[in-house]
Order: structure tokens, then C-alpha cells, then sequence
């Protein structure tokens, strides 16, 4: 095989025919031409071979050794015999009036799906932003035909479409985003939900404590479990003894404040998890302060009551928790209290539901890592089309 063949194989045009191969410190350049053979006239249907001239068409194609490629394409004009009529002859390298390859466009599309700016990629690429942009375009995904069994919700801050935060919709059983809505409120969820047919079908609704995504649960899945996930609610336990901490620690010597704030991760670690070593600094400190203690001990009754195997038990392990709050007054707890007076039959729904937000929170999380690399986005289509182009394998439905 000569190396020009090893090319056009290389390149995947077996029907290709390589004249030059000019390589620089920035690009390569290869020109080529299609093998010739008769071509059918648009106009007449008549098949003919007969070449009026050449045209060279510069295509931009995927890089090369880390080096940008530039294709150059001479491409035959035929002459039909019967009509006169000129044209040229077809080709699947590039689409119509193109001038970069479909796999580039493709290339591209991946580089995208890192969670980098549109910029960085057409920079590297070597066409402009927005090439890249029309590539996302063809990205566009429509809304889902169907309700997924599980569905989870939460709002991001996108600040884009001239609204501060936006909502997701995921289905954690199967991991995949549902949609991306363009705002938070109860009337564009609410909007969004109602067209579906099978809202029977969703078997469980999980949120954080939020009153309209309740009242939406409520009024558009009324056979489903609504679940609150548990890491919103362990962030109110901690919250309640961190509180405790700054009090006390506030009244110490710079010396011992310093200290106590350095240590906070030993006081917030589970009694059971704690070496020896630890647990001797974790009595030092509580020794400092009676209110501390008590938080302390209130702490490890509400991380047991958390770690509760079923819903039965956790039952029993909050009234526990919630006589123990009672009998040592501490005024830090009070809004844990309340707010689990305000949500335990969703809260309990949790500790026999095998569904979370944790998913939810992770495309959240890369959310924002692909809004600080892209600088931001105004236009919330192409935030939404990048937001599941990036987490998205395939389309959820």
C-alpha cells in the first residue's frame, strides 16, 4: 500500500484519489480529488463523464498529531451532453455550502461534552464561535414524551434567560436529567408537568423542604410517595450544634478559640468513628463548656436517628431525639425541631425509599463547574442544550 492510500484509509475515503501532502508548524494540508466515474444530471437524469472544469473546495477537518488539517478538495464540474446543464459532482465530506467535515463537527461536540467554553473549543479547532454554536444547535432536545416512576427536583443558580435560579428534573433511578426549566416558580413546573398523560405512573416525588414543590407533588401525583432527601435534613442537625459551637467558643481565650474552630470536624464526627486519640481530644474539649456537652450528646442522638433501617425505627428514634431536645433546652435546636414537626411523614418516607437527591445535587454541581468555564450564558436554550449534552449519554424516554 503506498502511503498516499494509507492516507485517504486513514482519513476513511476509500474512493478518494491523495495528490499532495503539505505539513507546516501549524497545519497539514492534504489535497485530494474523488475518483472519477459517471455522474447522473439533476436536471435530465442523463449519466455522463464529461468534465467542464475544476474547483477547490478548502475543508477544515479533525486535528491531526495535535496540528489543525486542512483538506483540499478538487472537485470536478460535469457538462450533460443532452441539456448543457453544469454541476457538480456529489460528495458526503461536508454539507451543503459547509466548509468544515461532518466528523469535525462531531470532534467538537465531544470537546463540548468536557464541560468547556464554546471559545476554548473553536479556538482549538480553528473556526469560529459560532460554528461552534450552530453545532450545539443541532444538539436541540424536545421535551420528554413520558414521566419517568422516580422523579427528583431542585433549582441551581443559572442566572441566565433573566432569571436568577433555574429548576432540574431528574430521574435518579435510571441517572439521567429529565429537563432543565427556565425558573423555579410553581406556575412554570406546574405548566411543564400538567401535559403529560402519565402522571399515575410516578411512584415517588423527591425534593428538599420546599412548600410549593410539595403542593405541586400533591396536586399533579397524587399516588406517589413524596420523599425529603435526607441530606437536607441532616444539614439542620449539624447547622443546630455548629451554632452551639460559635456560642461557646466565642466566650474563650483567642488561644482556645482558635483551637476549637480547627477541631470542629472531630466534634461533628460520630462518637463510634473516632480513634482512641480522637476521643480523648473530643472529651478535652466538651470538658470546656456544659451547653457544648449537651449539644454534643444531642448530636449523636440525632445521627442515630438518621441511621435508622426503616421507617418504624426512625419513628421511634425521633421521639426519642425530640424528648431528649425538650429536656436540655437548647434554643440552637429549635428550628431542627420545627422543622421536623413540619415534614416528619415526608422526612420518615425516606428511611424506606431507596431514591435521593444525591444525583440531582451532582448535576447541579457540574452545573456549575460548566457555568464557571463557560463564563456564563445568557441564552437559557443553549444553557439548557449544553447542561444535558454534557451529563446526558443518552436522552431520558
Amino acid at each position: 500500500m503506498s502511503q498516499r492510500d494509507y492516507i485517504a484509509e486513514v482519513l476513511g475515503w476509500e474512493d478518494v484519489e491523495i495528490e499532495k501532502v503539505t505539513e507546516t508548524a501549524e497545519e497539514i494540508r492534504i489535497r485530494f480529488r474523488k475518483e472519477r466515474g459517471k455522474e447522473r444530471c439533476p436536471q435530465c437524469g442523463q449519466e455522463t463523464d464529461r468534465i467542464h472544469d475544476y474547483h477547490t473546495n478548502l475543508l477544515r477537518d479533525i486535528p491531526i498529531r495535535g496540528k489543525r488539517t486542512r483538506l483540499e478538495y478538487r472537485r470536478r464540474r460535469y457538462i450533460c451532453p443532452c441539456c448543457g446543464k453544469r454541476f457538480c459532482e456529489p460528495h458526503a465530506y461536508a454539507g451543503k455550502h459547509q466548509r468544515t467535515t461532518g466528523r469535525l463537527a462531531l470532534y467538537g461536540l465531544d470537546l463540548l461534552r468536557q464541560r468547556r467554553s464554546g471559545k476554548s473549543v473553536s479556538l482549538e479547532l480553528g473556526v469560529s464561535p459560532s460554528s461552534v454554536g450552530r453545532w450545539l444547535g443541532l444538539l436541540s432536545r424536545a421535551k420528554p414524551e413520558k414521566l419517568p416512576s422516580v422523579i427528583a427536583i431542585d433549582e441551581f443558580k443559572g442566572d441566565t434567560g433573566g432569571e436568577r435560579f433555574q429548576a432540574v428534573l431528574t430521574a435518579p433511578e435510571k441517572r439521567q436529567i429529565l429537563d432543565i426549566l427556565p425558573d423555579r416558580t410553581a406556575a412554570t413546573i406546574q405548566d411543564y408537568l400538567k401535559a403529560f398523560p402519565n402522571r399515575q405512573d410516578v411512584t415517588h416525588f423527591v425534593m428538599d423542604m420546599n412548600k410549593a414543590y410539595r403542593d405541586i407533588a400533591r396536586a399533579f401525583f397524587p399516588s406517589a410517595k413524596i420523599v425529603i432527601d435526607r441530606f437536607h435534613v441532616v444539614r439542620y442537625g449539624v447547622w443546630a450544634f455548629e451554632d452551639v459551637r460559635r456560642r461557646v467558643q466565642k466566650s474563650l481565650p483567642p488561644n482556645k478559640r482558635k483551637y476549637f474552630k480547627r477541631s470542629r470536624k472531630l466534634l461533628l464526627a460520630r462518637a463510634d468513628r473516632l480513634s482512641a486519640d480522637d476521643r480523648r481530644a473530643v472529651e478535652i474539649m466538651l470538658a470546656h463548656s456544659e451547653d457544648l456537652t449537651r449539644a454534643w450528646l444531642l448530636k449523636e442522638e440525632f445521627f442515630k436517628f438518621m441511621d435508622s433501617p426503616s421507617s418504624t425505627q426512625a419513628r421511634i428514634a425521633l421521639n426519642h431525639f425530640r424528648f431528649c431536645a425538650h429536656r436540655l433546652n437548647l434554643p440552637e435546636f429549635s428550628s431542627c425541631l420545627r422543622m421536623l414537626g413540619n415534614w416528619e411523614v415526608y422526612i420518615l418516607n425516606a428511611f424506606d425509599c431507596p431514591f435521593s437527591n444525591g444525583f440531582t445535587e451532582g448535576i447541579n454541581n457540574a452545573t456549575k463547574t460548566l457555568k464557571r468555564a463557560a463564563f456564563g450564558f445568557r441564552n437559557f436554550h443553549n444553557f439548557r442544550t449544553r447542561i444535558l449534552h454534557c451529563s446526558n449519554l443518552y436522552p431520558y424516554g
